[in-house]
This record gives structure tokens, sequence and C-alpha cells, in this order.
């Protein structure tokens, strides 16, 4: 269990990976659809992809792993 807690920097990494993942893909269809993203969006956009990013960690981190 305590490797774990020496992993906890990896959990945060994620979260933050996944959330910027989150936003450069709205860029990307933005730009496909030909559309500006504004800077007010794109900032909705990352605070709630890093919500939710949290919450899916929060998650996967509760299931048990095999050893």
């Amino acid at each position: 269990m305590r490797i774990l807690y020496e992993l906890s920097w990896l959990w945060e990494t994620l979260v933050i990976a996944l959330a910027a993942v989150c936003v450069v893909g709205a860029m990307l269809i933005c730009k496909a659809i030909k559309k500006n993203l504004s800077k007010k969006t794109a900032a909705v956009i990352g605070a709630a992809a890093f919500a939710g990013a949290v919450l899916a960690v929060i998650v996967i981190a509760r299931t048990p792993m095999p050893l």
C-alpha cells in the first residue's frame, strides 16, 4: 500500500495530462469546423476536464489492483 502513496505524483500528472488532452481536442474540433475558440471557452473546458479527470482518477484509484 505504501507504493501507492509514493506514486501519488503520477496520479496528479495523469489528471493534468487528461485535462490538457481535452483542451487540445476541443481546439482541434474548433479548427476542423473553422471556428475560433475563445480563451474564456478554453478555460471553461479546461476546468471541466480537470474536474472530470480528478473524478475519473479517484474512481480508478479505488479499484483494487491484483498483485
